[in-house]
């Protein structure tokens, strides 16, 4: 049994205007923001109390972890000459390495980055090696 055609248009009606309503509403809760640490440094007033992604390189001979405390790092990550002081308290992934580059999630406090959640790239794992024999193709390590 078909419905008929006002009826039709009725709940058409509905049903985009609560699709129209959930998009709007739903808006960019739960989106993390995407930046690169001298992005982030140049604007941190504007980045206060809120979680972000913050995207650098590690800067060596910052590395510190605390004496007996697993997962508990301070480090900086730059970007552009721009730096970051980090307080990192979670274990830190594999290819976390000093000149690595690494994407933090956390909140700007007392000027200082807090985390716990990184995703890291050691760049050595990803170049590519030269093969003696100029016939093969380069190998990826």
């Amino acid at each position: 049994m078909a419905l008929p055609v006002t009826t039709q248009v009725i709940l058409g009606l509905a049903i985009a205007g609560s699709a129209i309503f959930m998009v709007r509403a739903g808006g960019t809760e739960g989106v993390l923001e995407y930046i690169y640490v001298d992005k982030f440094v140049d604007a941190m007033p504007s980045y206060a109390g809120r979680t972000v992604k913050v995207h650098g390189t590690v800067v060596p001979g910052t590395v510190r972890q605390r004496i007996g405390a697993a997962g508990d790092y301070t480090f900086e990550v730059e970007r552009e000459g721009r730096r970051l002081p980090v307080h990192y308290t979670n274990m830190v992934p594999d290819t976390f390495a000093e000149g690595g580059e690494v994407v933090l999630t956390g909140v700007l406090q007392d000027g200082r980055f807090e985390s716990e959640e990184m995703a890291a790239k050691c760049p050595s794992k990803y170049e590519e090696t030269a093969s003696a024999d100029p016939t093969k193709k380069p190998v990826k390590r």
